[in-house]
């Protein structure tokens, strides 16, 4: 096998130079030597250990990718289409730039404190944790963190950048929207009351209160549908039991996932969406253009998502002694279909 040691050799350099090389620290280097070491790694199939490096202290090149699974998979977390599509996102850019992931997912925060502490990580991104788990992974590893969806309040100054989405504007937007289609109840879905849901939610219920006149009798209500397909289903059962409703009635999923679930479910037992029930959601997954009718949804770009969180982080990396946190919410569109 050849070694750093062979190509330095050939090379008639120091192995220092070339593990700088390697390691893209060439601002000492000629770009001649650069050229011809990158020549030599190429024709003398040099590999990197970089099982070494992640045990010992130089740089491992390794993110940890870390989710804060709150509900209660049935299958893997990457099965959700909204968590499959971000992570390969994030994976993609990061081996551009020569990283790789660590994937590590689970509804234990202290879990993911062990864990980011166990092994030599260049830095970490975080998916769906509160700001102050954020923080405390930063300061029990003090490397660069970067959220994405974070959610809470932070106490105290933090250097982890989040990047999140305008999620209060996409609830006030959806509900717009969907009085505006001539709609008088509005159900609002999702299986937590918490986070970005209850952001999702207080957006609507602004929205609704302010499109409709005080003594209205016009009706929005939250819904915890449940972390299971049993009490979702349930609540479908509900909803076909009361067709026809006695007004014309909206059910807003913050989640196109379970917007999908429902069109499914309701479909298949003669539920005719849009004409008796309007069906909405939140992310415009792919899927949600597949559907029968298609999905009225929110849309957020969550290869922009990806993009600005690998690219925050490898700033923070390149200079951690100069970077500090910020908040970064990207814009979301209604995009109308054919379910409301």
């Amino acid at each position: 096998m050849t070694t750093i040691k062979d190509i330095a050799n050939r090379a008639g350099v120091s192995t220092t130079t070339v593990s700088n090389v390697i390691h893209g620290k060439t601002k000492k280097v000629s770009p001649a030597t650069i050229e011809l070491i990158e020549k030599l790694i190429q024709e003398m199939g040099y590999v990197q250990k970089l099982g070494l490096n992640v045990l010992n202290n130089t740089s491992s090149r390794m993110i940890a990718l870390v989710i804060h699974a709150h509900r209660k998979y049935e299958n893997s977390i990457i099965s959700d289409p909204f968590y499959g599509k971000i992570i390969g996102f994030i994976e993609e850019k990061l081996q551009m730039q020569g990283y790789y992931i660590m994937l590590y997912s689970t509804d234990d925060v202290n879990k993911v404190f062990h864990t980011v502490m166990a092994w030599n990580i260049d830095g970490v991104v975080a998916l769906s944790f509160s700001r102050n788990d954020c923080n405390k992974i930063w300061s029990l590893i003090h490397k660069p963190v970067i959220s994405i969806d974070a959610y809470g309040s932070s106490q105290g100054s933090t250097f982890v950048t989040n990047i999140g989405l305008d999620d209060f504007t996409g609830g006030s937007r959806m509900i717009e929207y969907i009085l505006g289609c001539g709609y008088h109840d509005i159900f609002v879905c999702a299986t937590s009351d918490y986070g970005i849901d209850q952001t999702r939610w207080n957006g609507a219920r602004e929205m609704f209160a302010r499109l409709t006149e005080k003594n209205s009798s016009k009706k929005i209500r939250f819904i915890n549908i449940g972390e299971t397909t049993l009490t979702r289903e349930s609540f479908y059962q509900q909803l076909i039991r009361r067709i026809p409703f006695p007004q014309k009635t909206a059910v807003f999923f913050l989640s196109d996932f379970y917007a999908i679930e429902a069109i499914s479910y309701l479909a298949t037992r003669g539920v005719c969406i849009p004409a008796d029930i309007g069906i909405a959601g939140f992310d415009d997954i792919t899927y949600a253009r597949l559907t029968v009718p298609r999905l009225t949804t929110i849309h957020q770009d969550m290869e922009k998502k990806a993009e600005l969180a690998v690219s925050e982080l490898l700033k923070a990396i390149e200079n951690p002694a100069a970077y500090t946190g910020k908040e970064a919410l990207l814009d979301v569109i209604l995009i109308a279909r054919d379910s409301i």
